[in-house]
């Protein structure tokens, strides 16, 4: 423990009177987040720039594999360690009474999604500041941002929701949201791998590229009823197929294969898994789909024209019902001249 006035104490005073994040996140961990926190509201600063830094806190030592690779420091003092995380690639792996250790990421943590996909490998919280001193404190489910004296609270399926809606505005925004929070909070949380391909428009052009599967649409279960929940989450963990929901939200179709083209192949690369890929490549052969793929080790990845949600934000591109049809006429071009 720290006393009362400092730099630590201060810091875990103001996440519990300024945040909301839930206390199952916290539990038995306040001297490793006041200390984190306490060096990211104070930054290192060398020549005027502010150096980012990361850290993930965790009760016990989680699936280092999953995340990436511990770097042999043997012989650095803590700080001289903590000063080659930057947050992004590299963080400093704090758990519960062990010394702080190098973890080099598989994957860096460019967008608030990546962080949180991330936290939720880890029993505790992600805490890092960037070059401009933002502050963020990451859970699996939401993120809070610490700008100056602001403390903002970001609900990740909201904020994805509004990417989907920028990205892609043929989209119906209830039933985007909706896929989302099954996503993250139903599928993800019971670690249930899943596809769930969303039609953009009434008559979706799936042709050769997807099988039919099982057609339920007559049972008219919907995405927007909370009490069919657990029958989309039965369905998604005993098929090995896709699930196909109309634009509207309603279950066409579960345990749909999905089948690429030669286009897809040579236009998207290989993904970290199967599901992904072929996730990716169905969006790319079908402009008129979004898929939503949840990994079994708990990530939620949006896919369009294959490609990520959040690389086609950074391109500035939109998807509108025009767009949409100019791309399918290029897509069936693009196939005859194969």
């Amino acid at each position: 423990m720290f006393d009362t006035e400092s730099p630590e104490t201060l810091a875990w005073a103001e996440l519990r009177r300024r945040s909301s994040i839930h206390e199952r996140y916290l539990r038995d961990l306040q001297d490793e987040i006041s200390a984190e926190l306490a060096r990211c509201l104070d930054p290192y600063v060398h020549e005027q720039d502010i150096r980012p830094y990361g850290a993930m806190i965790a009760r016990e030592m989680p699936h280092v594999e999953r995340l990436g690779r511990l770097i042999d420091t043997t012989g650095l003092a803590p700080d001289d360690v903590r000063s080659m995380a930057d947050g992004v690639h590299s963080v400093v792996l704090a758990v519960k009474d062990e010394p702080p250790r190098l973890l080099l990421l598989n994957e860096s943590m460019d967008t608030d999604q990546d962080y949180a996909s991330h936290a939720v490998w880890i029993d505790g919280v992600i805490i890092c500041n960037d070059a401009h001193g933002v502050v963020r404190i990451v859970t699996d489910s939401s993120i809070t941002l610490v700008e100056g004296r602001r403390w903002i609270k970001k609900d990740l399926v909201y904020e994805a929701a509004e990417d989907i809606a920028h990205v892609v505005p043929a989209a119906e925004t209830r039933v985007v949201r909706r896929l989302l929070e099954l996503a993250h909070h139903r599928f993800s949380a019971s670690r249930v791998g899943a596809t769930l391909v969303y039609a953009l428009t009434d008559a979706p052009d799936g042709g050769h590229r997807r099988d039919r599967g099982v057609d339920v649409s007559a049972l008219g279960v919907s995405v927007l009823n909370e009490a069919h929940e657990p029958l989309l989450l039965h369905q998604a963990r005993y098929r090995d197929g896709a699930l196909l929901v109309d634009r509207d939200g309603r279950l066409l179709a579960v345990n749909v294969i999905l089948r690429p083209t030669r286009a897809s192949e040579q236009a998207v690369p290989p993904m970290k898994g199967t599901r992904h890929t072929s996730a990716a490549r169905h969006t790319y052969d079908c402009p008129d789909v979004l898929a939503f793929v949840v990994s079994t080790d708990g990530p939620v990845t949006v896919f369009s024209d294959g490609q990520r949600i959040a690389d086609l934000k950074r391109d500035a591109r939109s998807k509108t019902p025009a767009a949409i049809d100019e791309l399918i006429a290029a897509r069936r071009a693009e196939r005859r001249g194969l």
